[in-house]
Parts: C-alpha cells; sequence; structure tokens
C-alpha cells in the first residue's frame, strides 16, 4: 500500500462528499429529467426487439426487409436523440441505398451462401465516431478536427461492413476519448436516456444511450480502460472487451502507436442490446481467431464460477460501493447457488488495485496531446492558459481532456517510484489468477462502485475506474451484463471475465444471466 496515494484518494472521497449536493442542484436546473418516447408506441416497432443474429436470418429468406428494419431504427434514432445527443453525423440517405441493395441480393441469392459470406447483411449498425468510417467525420469531439473525416475504414469497421453490416452514424465521444463523462464542443454533451441528470459513461458514451434507448441494434466501441464496459453498464446492454491483442486496433484513435502498453490494453469490441449477438459479432471483429475458439459453445454448468465482491481491502481507500451495486451482486451469486452451480470465492488479494490503477495510468503519460493542430497551421496552446479561461467558458479545448492529460502527467511524477513494483507484482497477479479461472473458470467482478454518475462526479471517483481497468492491464476478457436497476430506475450490471482467449465462457454466462434476469429493459 502507498500511504501518499491512500491519501489523496481519502481527500478525494471527503471533497466529493462536500460537493455532491451541488451536483445534484446543477443536474437539476441545466438537466432536468426527461421521458423518452415509448419503445412499444411506433411504426414497424415490432423489428427493434429481434437480436441481430435472428434478424439477418429473417432478411436473408425474406420474411424482413432490411429496408424496412433501416426505417424503422432511423425513426426510434429521430425520435430519441434530441433527449439523448448522441450523434456526430447521420448517414442515413446512404443506409437506404445500401439496405435496398442487401435486399436485391436476399431475392438473387442462395441463403446458405449468405450466411457464409454476409452473416451481417442488412444489419444496421452504429459506430463510434473514433473508429474511422470512409467518408465520416473522424472529429474525436476536437476543435482542431472538426473539419476532419475519415478517408478508409479502420480494420474493425472494415470486417463488420464486409460482413454486410449497414452503418446508420457515427456516435458522440468525449473529447479524444479522455472522459468518463461524454461531452465535447463539437457535438455537445450525451446524456443518459435513463435519467439526462446522469452521464451515460465513456468513452462509447454515444453507443451506450443509443443502445440504451432502442435506437440500435449493435455497436462498435473501444476499451481502453472500461470504456465499452462502464457505459454498458450505465445504459443496460451488454458490451464486451476481447483479449488483449485478439482485434485489429488499426484505424482506432487517438494513435497510441507509440505508447506500447495503451496500445496493448486497447481493445475494439461489441455492444449489443442482446447476448446472443456476442459471439457472432466477436468472431467477425477477430476474423473468426481460431484462439477463441467461438463456435465452442460451453454449458453453465461445465462452467467453473468465482465471485470476488471487492477487493479484499480497506473501503476507506477505495470507491464507496453503493447499496444498490451490492445487492445486485449478491443476488447474481445467489441465483448461481440455486441452479447447484456452487459458486466459489475468488481468493486472490486485489488490495493493491489504486496502486496498480495509478501505474496504469501512469504508462499513458505519452498520450496524444488534445492541443495540437493535426493540420500545422496553428501554434499549440498553453495548457496553464487554457485550463485558467476554462471556467469562464474561453476555452476551445474540454477540462475533461486536459484532466485526464493532467492525471497521466501528475502520476508517472508523483509515482514513479512504485510504479516498477507494483507492475512487477501485478504480472504475478495474471499468472495467479490465469491459473485459478484455467480454461473453465469465470470470475465474476463488479464494473463500477455505483450506478450512472452525476454530470462532473466522475471527477472525484477517478479510481472508481480501477475495477474495470485492471483487466485491460490484464489483457483479460470481460464482459458487462445488464442485471437490475436502483430505485431511480438507473441501470446496474456486473462484470464476467475470464482467463485470456476464454471469451466464449463470458458469452455463455452472459447468455445465461440475461434468461434469468431479463437483460436489457427499455427506459420507462
Amino acid at each position: 500500500m502507498d500511504i501518499i496515494l491512500r491519501f489523496f484518494i481519502l481527500l478525494t472521497k471527503i471533497f466529493d462528499l462536500l460537493i455532491y449536493p451541488l451536483l445534484i442542484i446543477h443536474g437539476a436546473i441545466f438537466t432536468p429529467k426527461k421521458t423518452l418516447p415509448p419503445f412499444d408506441n411506433c411504426e414497424n416497432c415490432d423489428l427493434l426487439t429481434i437480436p441481430a443474429v435472428d434478424l439477418a436470418q429473417k432478411i436473408r429468406i425474406g420474411e424482413v426487409k432490411s429496408v424496412d428494419v433501416v426505417k424503422a431504427y432511423i425513426n426510434r434514432i429521430e425520435a430519441v436523440n434530441p433527449l439523448i445527443n448522441a450523434i456526430v453525423e447521420k448517414n442515413f440517405n446512404q443506409a437506404l441505398e445500401m439496405a435496398k441493395e442487401a435486399d436485391l441480393k436476399c431475392k438473387e441469392m442462395d441463403p446458405i451462401y449468405l450466411e457464409e459470406k454476409f452473416p451481417l447483411l442488412g444489419v444496421p449498425v452504429t459506430i463510434k465516431e473514433c473508429l474511422s468510417v470512409a467518408g465520416l467525420p473522424l472529429t474525436m469531439g476536437n476543435y482542431w478536427r472538426r473539419n476532419i473525416r475519415a478517408t478508409e475504414n479502420s480494420d474493425v469497421v472494415g470486417l463488420v461492413l464486409k460482413a454486410g453490416a449497414i452503418p446508420l452514424l457515427v456516435s458522440n465521444t468525449p473529447e479524444y476519448c479522455y472522459s468518463w463523462e461524454t461531452n465535447n464542443f463539437m457535438t455537445g454533451r450525451t446524456l443518459n436516456p435513463y435519467d439526462q441528470r446522469r452521464i451515460p459513461g465513456g468513452s462509447s458514451g454515444g453507443e451506450g444511450v443509443l443502445l440504451g434507448s432502442g435506437a440500435s441494434l449493435i455497436g462498435i466501441g473501444s476499451d481502453s480502460a472500461g470504456s465499452i464496459r462502464i457505459p454498458a453498464s450505465y445504459n443496460g446492454v451488454f458490451g464486451h472487451k476481447p483479449t488483449s491483442e485478439a482485434v485489429s486496433p488499426e484505424g482506432i484513435l487517438p494513435d497510441l502507436s507509440n505508447i506500447p502498453k495503451a496500445v496493448e490494453y486497447t481493445q475494439p469490441g461489441p455492444m449489443c442490446r442482446y447476448a446472443k449477438d456476442l459471439p457472432l459479432l466477436l468472431k467477425i471483429m477477430s476474423e473468426n481467431n481460431s484462439d477463441l475458439k467461438l463456435d465452442e459453445f460451453v454449458p453453465i454448468e461445465k462452467i467453473r464460477i468465482f465471485y470476488k465482491k471487492g477487493t479484499g481491502g480497506s473501503q476507506l481507500f477505495l470507491p464507496y460501493m453503493s447499496s444498490d451495486v451490492s445487492e445486485m451482486f449478491d443476488l447474481v451469486v445467489e441465483y448461481f447457488r440455486n441452479p447447484g452451480v456452487k459458486p466459489m470465492p475468488f481468493d486472490v488479494d486485489l488490495s493493491d488495485l489504486p496502486e496498480y490503477f495509478i501505474s496504469g495510468c501512469s504508462l499513458f503519460k505519452g498520450l496524444p496531446s488534445i492541443f495540437v493542430d493535426p493540420s500545422g497551421q496553428h501554434k499549440t496552446p498553453n495548457m496553464l492558459l487554457e485550463l485558467l479561461k476554462c471556467p469562464f467558458g474561453c476555452s476551445k479545448f474540454t477540462f475533461a481532456g486536459m484532466y485526464l492529460m493532467m492525471l497521466t502527467q501528475v502520476s508517472s511524477f508523483m509515482f514513479s517510484r512504485i510504479i516498477p513494483k507494483y507492475m512487477k507484482k501485478l504480472e504475478i497477479l495474471k499468472n495467479e489468477m490465469v491459473t485459478k479461472l484455467g480454461s473453465n473458470g469465470v470470475l465474476l467482478f463488479i464494473i463500477a462502485p455505483k450506478p450512472a454518475l452525476r454530470h462532473h462526479e466522475y471527477y472525484n471517483l477517478w479510481y472508481g475506474n480501477g475495477y474495470a481497468f485492471l483487466f485491460n492491464m490484464l489483457g483479460f476478457p470481460a464482459t458487462s451484463v445488464p442485471i437490475s436497476s436502483s430505485p431511480e430506475g438507473l441501470p446496474i450490471g456486473i462484470q464476467v471475465v475470464a482467463a485470456p482467449h476464454q471469451d466464449r465462457l463470458c458469452f455463455s454466462v452472459a447468455q445465461n444471466l440475461e434468461k434469468a434476469f431479463g437483460g436489457w429493459k427499455p427506459p420507462k
């Protein structure tokens, strides 16, 4: 345990208690809660409730027209986006043309051939804007990049579109993806569909809210430190961070190629409303990586279920786990006891989580700067000056972006003496966990200590990201699974973790939990 770090966390928690009432007032004034249009009261709304795997089959055999599906999703997007602000740019006209072509293919070609070559033919998809989509914006919410458009697809986007999926839009991210909260000065603030006074998570926040509000079926996100799993949890949907290096990160921004560990931690991955879509999506994204064995479904009876509710350390120096999250966790563990699976406590010490987190953050100290003009036409602004301009609304750059850049630099400077020690301990931890989980074990773990935070609250809960970030550092696959809701109606999810290349175990448990607890539920 590092005394300085723990003392700093304690001060942050005290400050959070003092400022929380102000966040409640701020939310009530600037982002009052509004009701989304009903999910089951629209034209062709029955098309919005079909999983992608089933929808693709219905389109292939002509039972459903891709054009009708795309129109149904466009209508839903148009109905909810004014209340959630998730879209950077729409691609509706091209999507409708692509849907017509898909229907023509289905009319002329054999369904078996189409399933093999185009398993997502005619199915609409939404895409996080930092994943290059040829012809669409690639701004990352940054002022200097406001006119930049992608000239080619990122690898993962290319694979999904090659499988026949139809891109509807690119969704909002924080500036340079440097925040839990999805907000920037180009598109604005994205709002949680279950309560606009709450954040959608980040950095795949735009994807999270579109899925949570029923305006998207499948999405492509990226995860460097929980950026898929946290938005998935906050919006009541499924999100998967694949095994490290299982999916190509080529074409994802910001460009982390000069930071070896950051590239290793970062993975594109699927987000969706229905658990049965996860295996197919990852199979496509990974180019059917043989190490993942995604065609091998593992029955729940053959999976060893481990659980760890906390980290084993004092909650005084860790993010406070809300009673809602605690009760949800107990509910899941109790559920697995009933079928006789016999969940087992995971006797691995994770009490050094804050030290692992700060060590991982320090490795990002070379993050690309939000201040650099890619055209080279403008001089790079001074960070201190921009920070002074922020309170007066005079900066072109978000405080959140600067905050993360400062956090990585400060952690690297202040805690340089402990980083080698805890990175070595992390490697020992990885080996121990791989041995315990083996090829048939999963770990149930929390994703975040609270349901969706209030706007700006995450500045005081930065260390809470450690529950998700730990598995980026370890390279383990992890799936966010929606389980229940808080009394305020906010979704709460659990994280299912497996050893490297055992992603299919996460999917099997996710599908089992979906049947038991109902999975995604539209905002009321």
